[in-house]
């Protein structure tokens, strides 16, 4: 079953495949598991987690070429300054310059990132807390006024929505 959807371009009106970027079953139930076997760990030791390279911004470190792009910079100007026998003018600049004016600016800017950021999670989790809260009473509610299979596969569809909620609001492994 394939969709498809009119697109206007001037006077002309053509139809387009819809792209669908969406895993079939197999691929739902590999990442299903792969995901049951991260929540596994979360009950090892300390020492453990940190053995473990699935499931871990690692690959995507080791794999980013800013990190090694940095990293090769700084190992060059290290190289270079071991090997030159006298100090640069650049270095003398720097010697007279407060970079504490900058360690001071970024302190601050690091606390605000901070702060907003709890910010952000605070109000997503007080929207969802409220979210629980209305399918509390949507459940109770049901459970009075409904049938009994009827309210409780209304509060199972409830329930469901909310997790899916949790899950299933962005494309798995794109952030």
């Amino acid at each position: 079953m394939s969709k498809s959807v009119a697109v206007a371009s001037g006077a002309d009106v053509y139809v387009e495949p819809i792209k669908e970027d969406r895993p079939d079953f197999k691929e739902l139930k590999e990442i299903e598991k792969q995901r049951r076997e991260i929540l596994l760990r979360a009950e090892l030791p300390f020492w453990r987690i940190l053995m473990f390279w699935s499931g871990t911004c690692l690959k995507e470190i080791v794999s980013d070429t800013l990190v090694w792009t940095t990293i090769i910079i700084y190992v060059g100007i290290r190289i270079y300054a071991w090997v030159v026998t006298y100090v640069p003018d650049s270095v003398t600049l720097l010697q007279k310059t407060n970079v504490g004016i900058l360690g001071g600016f970024l302190s601050f800017f690091l606390v605000l990132f901070v702060n907003q950021t709890n910010g952000r999670f605070l109000e997503m989790y007080g929207f969802s807390k409220a979210c629980s809260g209305r399918i509390q009473d949507v459940a109770g509610l049901a459970k009075t006024q409904l049938p009994i299979e009827v309210a409780d596969r209304l509060v199972r569809h409830f329930n469901a929505a909310h997790i899916a909620g949790y899950v299933g609001l962005n494309a798995i492994g794109m952030g």
